[in-house]
């Protein structure tokens, strides 16, 4: 439990930055929502479930919403801060798309890149803030729980995305599907898979054994652990100086008079072919455990 001398220390601090944070939202909203954009897609996600968060991705619709309805939408997922009942408090409720504005139309949008910088600045401060005054993680939650009840984590510290006279000519939203590729410890993940062996009944130990047999012949530093990651929205935005991809659990704000190409977000089914990277290495499966897959590499990467 924290002791009162700290959470007196730091609840000012998480105060005042939280009511900043919220008034600034306020105040982008009321632009945002009174001004006329030169485009607007918004694509709300479907949300995931309280429970369902390690339940396999398989279809997601890409429901698109134009014009004021889609600055509607923009407005209340910035300002979705909340946990809502009956919804995962560990996958962040996405709205994918893009607002863009111009400052000749709409002089008004000239104060939304600052107002966007003292938002997430406000949002970087109570994270840095949180982490450097408490250790561990359940000090953490207590102390931001105390002074922002029912405040959503990832929620609160994720950023708006903002771009002002950057001479954007694209925006292209894609899903991203990546995979984790990590270098296990060999004597740890055998232990993990002897334990399993033992706790298992016979039909289950022909191959955990073929799995621990076949570790054991591959060299360590050649042993790779792949974990999926979950699906997420992506944009591809093209610069003068070349292409950058970000992560868009928020729609992004384009302010410029230049001509702006936007391609649609579209249905996301697991079903449809990856495309396979030329420059990936080769590697054989050696098994699966525990939720990932267990793979050798002829080389070292």
């Amino acid at each position: 439990m924290l002791s009162q001398q700290i959470m007196n220390h730091t609840m000012p601090f998480i105060t005042d930055r939280f009511d900043e944070l919220k008034n600034n939202i306020r105040s982008l909203n009321t632009i945002l929502t009174h001004t006329q954009p030169l485009a607007a897609l918004a694509y709300p996600l479907p949300c995931t479930s309280k429970g369902m968060e390690s339940e396999p991705v398989k279809y997601i619709a890409a429901e698109e919403h134009t014009g004021h309805k889609a600055v509607e939408l923009a407005a209340s997922c910035y300002q979705d801060l909340y946990i809502q009942p009956g919804y995962s408090q560990k996958s962040a409720r996405r709205t994918v798309g893009v607002i863009w504005l111009s400052p000749a139309q709409n002089p008004t949008s000239i104060t939304i890149p600052e107002l966007v910088d003292k938002i997430n600045a406000a949002k970087t401060d109570i994270e840095n803030h949180i982490i450097q005054t408490y250790e561990t993680r359940q000090d953490r939650f207590e102390a931001l729980r105390a002074e922002c009840p029912g405040i959503m984590t990832m929620h609160l510290y994720r950023h708006i995305r903002c771009y002002s006279e950057q001479n954007i000519q694209s925006i292209r939203f894609a899903w991203q599907r990546k995979d984790s590729l990590s270098k296990p410890v060999k004597k740890d993940l055998l232990l993990k898979i002897e334990e399993e062996f033992d706790r298992s009944g016979s039909e289950y130990r022909v191959p955990l054994e073929q799995l621990i047999n076949r570790i054991k012949q591959t060299p360590g530093e050649l042993l790779r652990i792949r974990r999926q990651v979950r699906v997420q929205p992506a944009a591809n935005i093209r610069f003068d100086a070349g292409i950058k991809t970000v992560t868009a659990p928020m729609p992004i704000i384009i302010i410029q008079s230049n001509e702006l190409k936007l391609k649609a977000l579209t249905d996301f089914d697991a079903k449809s072919q990856r495309k396979i990277r030329s420059d990936k290495a080769v590697s054989e499966v050696i098994g699966s455990f525990g939720g990932v897959t267990i793979e050798a590499y002829n080389f070292l990467i």
